[in-house]
């Protein structure tokens, strides 16, 4: 029997426009998705005065961008509107204190969105690295294992490059709507299985104590926008591949587990992902800074190895935005997306 439908409708014809691509289509049009830092830019993130404190609980003012706060607004537009990936090169973090290049950033993500809290200890700037020794506290980005096709739970995630691996860790991005698409054309009978509530685990979020657990759909379709979440077992997937201590024990109030069709659907949407072709492909150099629409991008990591030296010890900085003017979200899926219009005062 069907579960309840979380949204009133669904396409039932193919989506047609610049957030449906293929990876060797999006590289080929760099200039639609990549902007380099020019000289003025650099001179007018070089003039930001050093922040004492907690970033987030500083005069927005101080971080005033004016030049850049202009391009951000095309840019916001490429995320929202196009393709929904950006990536902004050049940005001066290269044998720079760590601080600064916090400060560089944060400003950097002012001029886009409006920084949200990212887990229950309101942490709004995130060291994503191998951080200590493997096991079941550890978080995705904490660990170096490979991180299966997924989307965060805001708006637009955005990383900064302040250290590559020695290999691996490369990025992988696939369109959420070319992945409906194919979903569409080849089993129309699953599509509906997207909207259906699935449980999700919620307890490292901050209302995780009294709510472990919570209802969403997979899918949006709002204002003739798609939007698509997808939240795998990234621990599951590192267990699989030889490292089961990142387990963690299942609790016995667990969720109601996924229906058959929607076990089916979500292992065909991988599956798409990752075909030859599908995904677009990135390495990171030092200072660049990644922005990803999260209701129209999923994104993946490759699993990597550091090195011996500072300098291939792979360390970026993340950010979780909310956009000015974005998109309207259906009820049942807007369940848990992280979106903050105004800083704490």
């Amino acid at each position: 029997m069907s579960q309840q439908v979380f949204t009133d409708s669904l396409p039932d014809a193919p989506l047609n426009g610049p957030e449906v691509w293929r990876g060797a289509e999006l590289a080929a049009v760099p200039e639609e998705w990549l902007v380099e830092l020019d000289e003025q830019d650099l001179d007018e993130l070089e003039q930001l005065p050093d922040v004492d404190g907690p970033l987030h609980l500083a005069d927005p003012a101080a971080f005033r961008l004016p030049r850049i706060a202009d391009k951000a607004r095309r840019w916001r537009q490429v995320l929202e509107n196009g393709p929904g990936v950006l990536l902004v090169r050049g940005l001066p973090v290269a044998h720079v204190p760590t601080r600064r290049s916090a400060v560089l950033y944060w400003a950097l993500g002012l001029a886009v969105g409006t920084p949200t809290p990212q887990d229950k200890r309101e942490l709004y700037l995130a060291d994503v690295r191998e951080d200590g020794a493997p096991g079941p506290d550890r978080f995705a980005y904490q660990t170096s294992v490979e991180l299966p096709f997924h989307t965060d739970w805001c708006d637009v995630v955005s990383l900064l490059c302040l250290a590559r691996s020695r290999s691996g860790g490369t990025s992988r991005i696939a369109s959420s709507a070319l992945v409906f698409n194919e979903i569409l054309r080849r089993r129309p009978d699953l599509v509906v299985a997207l909207a259906e509530p699935l449980w999700m685990n919620n307890r490292d979020e901050a209302d995780g104590d009294v709510r472990p657990y919570y209802a969403a759909s997979h899918v949006s379709w709002v204002d003739g926008k798609l939007s698509f979440r997808r939240r795998p077992s990234w621990r599951k997937r590192a267990a699989s591949s030889g490292r089961p201590q990142y387990l963690q024990q299942s609790a016995v109030d667990g969720p109601p587990p996924p229906s058959p069709a929607q076990t089916e659907v979500l292992a065909l949407a991988d599956r798409i992902a990752n075909e030859d072709g599908v995904a677009l492909t990135m390495d990171f150099r030092v200072g660049d800074a990644q922005f990803i629409n999260n209701h129209a991008v999923l994104h993946a990591r490759d699993a990597f190895v550091n090195g011996e030296t500072s300098d291939e010890q792979r360390h970026l900085l993340r950010l979780w935005l909310t956009l000015p003017e974005g998109r309207a979200l259906a009820p049942g899926y807007a369940v848990g997306i992280a979106r903050q219009h105004h800083l704490p005062a």
